[in-house]
């Protein structure tokens, strides 16, 4: 755990940041968590984190420059992780989609410049740059400009270049694809719920199509570990070095839940292709110590439980 006290965490009520957000408070740190709720409700764990007295909640939109720099004060690690997410969900939203990915992070780079943080820690563009969607675009520009505050104005950034992460609180859908609604889906989450609700498992494309899967636990453990002068400048990927096929994800589900469920295949998304991915956290290890230690059976059986209760129903895990 770093020495510094003082935290500021952009996306604060999100999936990954909330349990960030909860480890570093239980470790004392003083936390003020900006976040504007438009893309997902407070949920009742961080009620519960925010009635904390080294635990501050501000409502706000990092688009406010000025809310941002105020919030910002007495910062010495920021997590930026604030943005709208989607690779398919930002179609005809291009505008609103630059404004917070891009300005809102101009605004949030130039705050942290003013405040002298000392770690700035972000996730930088996603591995499927190839993919030609709103939201790649718009992250791709925000990683350039995070690099260009680093290398030109000497800003300690930290990229943490995260795979697919699931786990509990992860949302089963974003923000629909506008002239396709239906699209914005996250995988793991809609599965579970589906099988947990003997529903077809929808699936984008044959499901050939891999990827790195990443238990939230481990993701926390990085966000945390990465701190410090040994990643100042550098990105890390930070996955579980294993392929799973989107097939093989979906299956696993219905073999932990014991559904009847079964897979009904949809064509691919908007804007996206066919690709496999897959993360080398070398680097991490050598730097920081850290690997994952949960494979996708063991994170599976920690996600499902938190689904069924959302449903109201026995976990079958």
């Amino acid at each position: 755990m770093f020495k510094e006290q003082n935290v500021f965490i952009t996306g604060g009520a999100g999936f990954i940041m909330s349990h960030v957000s909860e480890r570093l408070a239980e470790a004392g740190k003083n936390i003020v968590l900006f976040d504007n709720l438009k893309e997902h409700d407070m949920n009742e764990d961080m009620k519960a984190l925010i009635q904390k007295k080294n635990v501050k909640f501000i409502q706000g939109d990092i688009r406010d420059k000025d809310a941002v720099a105020e919030a910002m004060k007495n910062a010495e690690v920021v997590y930026h992780f604030a943005a709208v997410m989607g690779t398919s969900a930002r179609f005809k939203l291009e505008i609103p989609t630059v404004e917070i990915n891009v300005i809102g992070t101009l605004n949030v780079l130039n705050a942290a410049l003013d405040a002298g943080v000392k770690y700035f820690v972000h996730p930088p563009r996603p591995a499927l740059t190839q993919w030609l969607t709103p939201y790649i675009i718009s992250k791709i520009a925000q990683t350039q400009f995070t690099e260009l505050y680093h290398r030109t104005y000497g800003l300690q950034t930290i990229g943490l270049n995260i795979a697919n992460c699931y786990g509990p609180r992860e949302r089963s859908v974003l923000n629909p694809n506008t002239p396709k609604p239906g699209e914005g889906k996250k995988l793991v989450a809609t599965c579970i719920t589906a099988a947990l609700k003997g529903e077809p498992l929808p699936i984008f494309g044959d499901g050939e199509q891999g990827a790195d899967y990443v238990f939230i636990d481990d993701v926390v453990e990085a966000c945390i570990s990465a701190v410090g002068d040994h990643g100042i400048g550098k990105i890390y990927e930070i996955g579980t070095g294993v392929v799973s096929t989107v097939n093989q994800v979906a299956k696993t589900v219905i073999e932990l839940t014991g559904s009847k469920s079964v897979i009904q295949y949809l064509p691919m998304r908007t804007g996206e292709t066919k690709l496999t991915t897959v993360s080398d956290s070398t680097n991490a290890y050598k730097d920081f110590g850290w690997k994952a230690k949960h494979d996708l059976k063991a994170g599976l059986k920690k996600t499902i439980p938190y689904y069924a209760k959302l449903l109201g129903i026995k976990s079958p895990v």
